[in-house]
């Protein structure tokens, strides 16, 4: 028997079980860099929200977001965004966060829809479907 052909079988088989792992971890990281993007588009759009209509209305105090909280159903999000008192326009901080999330997910060549309800909004990307609600 060769003793290179040996070798070589014994490098394609390694390299093939590097890969492999490889494309597991990477599947993975592409569903949590998805979430991290969607939590943090929300987030900054109330924000900016909250921010825009102090700015606006002089007899109003600032509205600060607390926390964001999410928790994973399979594949359905539920996120609640929480703020430091309760939110009067509802629909002004949810069109800045359609707005935020439109610009954090252009570039990443996801394919999305969002869905604007009355108390809610539905974003739905190839991997998961958030509903964002505000507290």
């Amino acid at each position: 028997m060769d003793q290179r052909a040996q070798i070589s079988v014994e490098y394609i088989l390694l390299v093939a079980i590097i890969l492999g792992v490889i494309l597991v971890f990477a599947l993975i990281i592409t569903n949590q860099n998805e979430q991290n993007i969607v939590a943090t588009a929300a987030q900054l759009g109330a924000s900016n929200a909250t921010a825009n209509m102090a700015f606006t209305n002089s007899s109003q105090s600032p509205i600060k977001v607390n926390s964001v909280n999410m928790t994973n159903n399979s594949n359905n999000i539920n996120m609640i965004i929480h703020f430091s008192r309760p939110i009067n326009n509802q629909t002004v901080v949810f069109n800045n966060i359609t707005t935020s999330l439109n610009s954090a997910l252009n570039g990443t060549g996801t394919s999305y829809s969002i869905v604007q309800n009355s108390n809610n909004l539905v974003l739905t990307t190839n991997k998961n479907t958030y509903t964002i609600t505000l507290s």
